[in-house]
C-alpha cells in the first residue's frame, strides 16, 4: 500500500506540468484534463501501479469499481439529465465509492483471545455467574495481600418482599451473607442487612455481624528502617457487630457515620516459614502484643464519588474518614485515626487509554498515656500499596501512599498497565511530606468487564526484590465507605 500511494503521488507530480484548465458552461470553476495514461499505467482513482504489478483486487475494490462503472454507463443514452450531468465528473464517482463502502461497513470481527473474552462477558459465562442460583454467587478474594487465593460464596436478597425492587424503592430491605476461605487458612463469615431510602428519603442504614480470622499476617517491626529479615507472623481473630447510617443526596455525595464493636485477639501466626511475632518482638516494640482489648469505634465520613458506573475509567473519588477508637477493657489504647483518600481518572483516545492516580494518607493520634496497637497501625506493602514490597513490609503511626497507572486497552476485555508507587511510613505528623519515599514500579495485565476487573496480574520491582501478584480485584480498591467502616479487620 505504501508503494502504491507513493507511485500515485509521483504520477500526479509528473502530470502536473501539463495539466490544463478548461472553463465549462455548467460550473463557475474549471474541469481538469489529465493526459492519457501511458506505459501500461492505469490511473483510475483506485491506485496507480503498472497493471502487471498491481496486487490482486480485494472484494471491496471490485465492488467499488463495478459501482463506478455502472454510474458511468448510466450517463449514456436514455439516462436522466441529472445522471448525464454527474457522470462526466469525479464527484459522482466518489459519491458512489463512498456509498459502496458504507454498504460494506460491518463491526470488526473478533478472533482468538478477544473472541473468547467477548464470549465470556457477553453471553455465556459472566452473565450466568452474575445471575447466580437462588441468590448464591461464587466469589474470589476478600482478604489482604499475603492470604493466598481466596474463594467463597455470597448470598444476596434485594428488596425483601418486593417483586420488582429498584434503587428508588422506598424502605427497601436488602440482605447479604458471605463466607470465604483462603489457601493459607484465612476465614470469614458475615451477615448484613440494609434499609435503603427510609420513608422515601435519601437516608440509608446498614447493620453487620461478622467474624474474621487472618491466619498469618506479617510484621517486620515499626518504622521506615525495619529490616526485611525480621519478618514475623501473627494471627488476629476479630468478631464484630456494627451499624452505619448515611445520607446520599445528590447521588455522588454521601455523608454519614457508624458505631462498631470489635474484640481483637492476637495469636501466633500459622505461617511456619517465619518466626512468630512474640519470638522476635516484645510489647514495647509491638504495642498490644501481650494484651488486646475490645474496642468501640465511632466513625464519621464524607464521600464524593463521580466516577462512571461499573469499572472506573472516568471521574474521581474523594473520601475523608475520622475514627475514634475507645478501649473498653484496659484503658491503654484509646486513639484517633484520620484517613484521606483521593482517586482521579483521565481517559483519552475514546476511553481506550486511561491515566489513573491515587493518593492516600492515614494519620493516627493517641492521647498522653495511651498507645496505638501495632495491629491497628497503617501499613504499606502488598498487591495494592507499594507493590514491589511484601505485604505489611512497613508499619508506623502514620503513612503516605501515591500511585499512578497508565492503562491501555490491548484487547476487548484486557488492559496493559504501567504503574509506579511511592510512599512511606513515619512517626511524627511533621514528616508528612514527599521526602524519603520508597518507590516501586512495574507492569501488569487486567482482565476486565464493563463492571469490574476480575483478574489482575502485576509484576513489580522495588528496592528489595521483585514480586508477582495475581489477584481478583482492582489495584485501586474503592469499596463504598459505608461498607468499609463495617469491615471486621481494619
Amino acid at each position: 500500500m505504501v508503494v502504491a500511494s507513493l507511485t500515485a503521488v509521483l504520477a500526479l507530480c509528473v502530470a502536473a506540468p501539463v495539466l490544463a484548465g478548461e472553463p465549462t458552461s455548467e460550473t463557475r470553476g474549471f474541469r481538469w484534463i489529465v493526459p492519457e495514461p501511458s506505459r501500461g499505467f492505469v490511473f483510475d482513482g483506485l491506485g496507480s501501479l503498472p497493471s502487471e504489478e498491481r496486487e490482486p483486487e480485494t472484494p471491496l475494490i471490485k465492488i467499488l469499481r463495478a459501482r463506478r462503472n455502472a454510474i458511468t454507463a448510466a450517463g449514456g443514452a436514455g439516462a436522466s439529465p441529472r445522471v448525464q450531468e454527474q457522470s462526466g465528473g469525479t464527484a459522482a464517482e466518489w459519491r458512489a465509492l463512498r456509498e459502496a463502502k458504507r454498504d460494506q461497513l460491518a463491526p470488526p470481527e473478533k478472533d482468538g483471545v478477544e473472541a473468547g473474552l467477548a464470549w465470556v462477558e457477553d453471553g455465556h459465562v459472566l452473565p450466568r455467574l452474575r445471575a447466580g442460583w437462588h441468590g448464591f454467587l461464587p466469589t474470589m478474594g476478600g482478604f489482604p495481600s499475603g492470604s493466598g487465593q481466596a474463594f467463597g460464596v455470597v448470598w444476596t436478597k434485594t428488596g425483601l418482599g418486593v417483586r420488582y425492587p429498584d434503587e428508588d424503592t422506598p424502605n427497601r430491605i436488602d440482605l447479604r451473607g458471605w463466607t470465604a476461605l483462603s489457601l493459607r487458612g484465612y476465614k470469614l463469615a458475615l451477615f448484613e442487612t440494609s434499609l435503603h431510602r427510609v420513608a422515601g428519603t435519601p437516608f440509608h442504614l446498614s447493620a453487620l455481624a461478622g467474624w474474621q480470622r487472618n491466619a498469618g499476617d506479617s510484621f517486620f517491626g515499626i518504622g521506615p528502617d525495619s529490616r526485611e529479615q525480621d519478618r514475623t507472623s501473627f494471627a488476629q481473630e476479630v468478631p464484630s457487630v456494627g451499624i452505619v447510617a448515611w445520607w446520599q443526596m445528590p447521588e455522588w455525595l454521601s455523608i454519614g457515620g457508624g458505631v462498631v464493636y470489635r474484640n481483637y485477639s492476637i495469636e501466633p501466626g500459622d505461617d511456619a516459614r517465619f518466626p512468630t511475632t512474640g519470638e522476635l518482638f516484645d510489647s514495647t516494640e509491638a504495642p498490644g502484643l501481650d494484651q488486646q482489648p475490645a474496642f468501640l469505634t465511632y466513625d464519621g465520613f464524607l464521600e464524593i464519588d463521580w466516577r462512571n458506573d461499573g469499572n472506573p475509567y472516568r471521574g474521581g473519588l474523594y473520601t475523608v474518614r475520622l475514627s475514634r477508637w475507645d478501649d473498653l477493657d484496659l484503658d491503654a489504647f484509646d486513639h484517633n485515626d484520620l484517613d484521606v483518600e483521593l482517586h482521579q481518572y483521565f481517559p483519552f483516545l475514546k476511553d481506550t487509554r486511561v491515566i489513573a492516580l491515587r493518593a492516600r494518607t492515614i494519620l493516627t493520634d493517641a492521647p498522653t498515656g495511651q498507645a496505638v496497637p501495632f495491629y491497628l497501625m497503617p501499613r504499606l506493602g502488598g498487591s495494592k500499596e507499594l507493590r514491589g514490597f511484601k505485604y505489611g513490609r512497613f508499619t508506623d503511626f502514620n503513612a503516605l501512599l501515591l500511585s499512578a497507572e497508565y492503562r491501555t486497552e490491548i484487547w476487548l476485555a484486557m488492559d496493559l498497565a504501567l504503574f509506579v508507587d511511592a510512599g512511606k511510613v513515619f512517626a511524627d505528623h511533621a514528616d508528612l511530606d514527599f521526602h524519603d519515599l520508597r518507590t516501586s514500579y512495574g507492569f501488569g495485565l487486567r482482565v476486565k468487564t464493563s463492571r469490574s476487573t476480575f483478574l489482575r496480574s502485576d509484576l513489580a520491582f522495588g528496592g528489595e526484590s521483585w514480586r508477582w501478584d495475581i489477584t481478583f480485584d482492582n489495584a485501586f480498591e474503592a469499596i463504598p465507605m459505608a461498607r468499609r467502616i463495617l469491615r471486621m479487620v481494619q
